[in-house]
């Protein structure tokens, strides 16, 4: 009997939703759409405005005929504390848990009591010894954060199955956990920030997140050329950075911004080839609704000297010939909801 999980992506500028179905070892898709979120939504505390929001991620998930009430969903890179600790000698379990709850004060810049902390073991050698270590990934999530969603998913008539991050839901779409991919650093080009993770091994060793995302891209062409916001938005998305489009000048005015994205995946990549040498990033995938900009990923390679790919987070699903091209046009855009409805526990 097939198994189903819905991955639901509610982000600032749209909400997506993605339905799969397990059968044996595979998934299949079974529907999937998007939905522009209504403003100020989920930034906003007003429950007036998380009503809205609910209302529209009803109406998303009537218009794709899923049913099911139980969904995994994301919280944004933005809005959680995330780090890798590496400069644990062997721990056991219990010893861990005081001492994550130690390192967590240096990187949380609120009081414990106001954060769900939750951490997963990367490394832990197998016995205690001179260079034995243990390396954690350490997510903090704000309590007031995850009561707003969980109030969402409550208007909406849904119940949650699980709440993780966007950018472990991307890792497991986009890299997943094969241990023979090559290291690998996940840009998610959002609205409001630009979200980095490093992967190697099918884990996620760093992470990063900046709050230079799409709309300063188009604050950045408004201003230049006098458009108005909309306006601004379509040259974004049909000349982006193609330097040969309208005598470059759209390239001009988005450049220094994106050179600001560019440089951080470069300081993300040094960081991490110092860190662990004898696996350096070898390729860089873009994810999110910014990850389609004409020109993007030859500007990137140029950039930051490596193979430049968009995401594909359906490599590894079946799905019907009929859906193929569609789902290849919006593939980087659905990354996340997809990686959530990949998640198997």
């Amino acid at each position: 009997m097939s198994k189903t999980t819905v991955g639901l992506d509610i982000g600032f500028s749209s909400i997506k939703v993605v339905s799969l179905s397990k059968e044996g070892d595979h998934f299949k898709i079974n529907s999937l759409g998007s939905i522009p979120s209504p403003r100020p939504g989920i930034v906003s505390d007003t429950e007036e405005d998380l009503e809205n929001l609910a209302n529209a991620i009803k109406r998303l998930l009537q218009a794709t005929g899923i049913n099911e009430k139980e969904v995994i969903m994301a919280l944004p890179e933005s809005k959680v504390f995330t780090r890798v600790i590496d400069d644990l000698p062997y721990l056991t379990d219990d010893e861990l848990s005081s001492a994550i709850r130690y390192a967590a004060e240096e990187f949380i810049p609120m009081p414990l009591l106001d954060v769900n902390l939750n951490w997963q073991v990367l490394v832990r050698s197998e016995t205690r010894g001179k260079d034995t270590k243990t390396v954690v990934l350490v997510i903090a999530s704000p309590k007031h954060e995850v009561a707003k969603y969980m109030r969402v998913l409550e208007l909406a008539g849904l119940r949650p199955k699980a709440l993780e991050t966007e950018i472990i839901a991307v890792a497991r779409s986009l890299v997943g956990s094969n241990p023979f991919s090559p290291s690998t650093l996940i840009m998610q080009l959002g609205a409001q920030t630009t979200d980095f993770a490093a992967v190697s091994k099918g884990l996620i060793w760093f992470t990063r997140s900046i709050s230079t995302g799409g709309m300063v891209l188009t604050r950045s062409l408004a201003q230049h050329f006098n458009f108005e916001v909309n306006q601004a938005e379509q040259y974004k998305k049909i000349y982006g950075l193609l330097e040969d489009q309208l005598e470059g000048k759209v390239f001009e005015a988005l450049k220094p911004v994106m050179d600001i994205i560019a440089g951080e995946g470069k300081r993300v990549i040094q960081a991490f080839a110092t860190k662990y040498p004898q696996s350096p990033i070898k390729r860089v995938v873009l994810s999110g609704g910014g990850a389609k900009m004409p020109g993007l990923v030859i500007y990137l390679a140029n950039m930051l000297g490596l193979e430049v790919q968009e995401a594909d987070p359906w490599f590894s699903i079946i799905k019907d010939k009929a859906m193929a091209p569609k789902l290849a046009q919006d593939a980087s855009f659905y990354s996340v909801a997809a990686g959530l409805a990949l998640r198997e526990d």
